[in-house]
């Protein structure tokens, strides 16, 4: 009877600490699950993820190119600034892949789209796309100004 009174006693005593230790792990899991959450924002830069020795192949299959503004790619473009005309119209200065620069305005036309918008901070470059993968049979390529400058 001794024997199953200390038993009781012990049991009483040891309960608290078996529940808190299984609080402490309940806690322990929710914090195992909780994970962070990277995004991933270019920002005007190259894609990383992107294969280098694929956009060269493609850019070598291109062949021989118009010259000027017409012989240049919309993803080889890289905005540099814009500026406003008297006439409240906007304007930008990019840089090919020879950094060779152009001013291009609305309308103006390049090897693979259309410059469709220019406003004080973006460019709108309208591609024309033959992919299959695609719904529509263009893509529209944002280009931002970096303004941490």
């Amino acid at each position: 009877m001794r024997g199953f009174l200390i038993l009781i006693l012990i049991s009483l005593f040891l309960f608290p600490f078996a529940l808190m230790s299984q609080e402490k792990g309940k806690e322990e899991k929710a914090i195992e699950i909780q994970r962070e959450r990277y995004d991933y924002n270019p920002q005007g830069r190259r894609d990383p993820f992107l294969d280098l020795l694929s956009v060269m192949r493609q850019r070598h299959r291109r062949g021989s190119r118009v010259q000027g503004i017409r012989g240049v790619y919309s993803d080889e473009i890289v905005l540099v600034s814009i500026a406003k005309r008297k006439d409240g119209k906007y304007f930008a200065l990019i840089l090919d892949s020879r950094n060779f620069p152009y001013t291009i305005t609305v309308g103006t036309k390049l090897a693979d789209g259309e410059v469709i918008k220019i406003t004080e901070n973006e460019v709108v470059i309208r591609q024309i796309t033959r992919s299959p993968v695609f719904l529509k049979p263009y893509k529209d390529i944002v280009l931002k100004l970096n303004m941490e400058e």
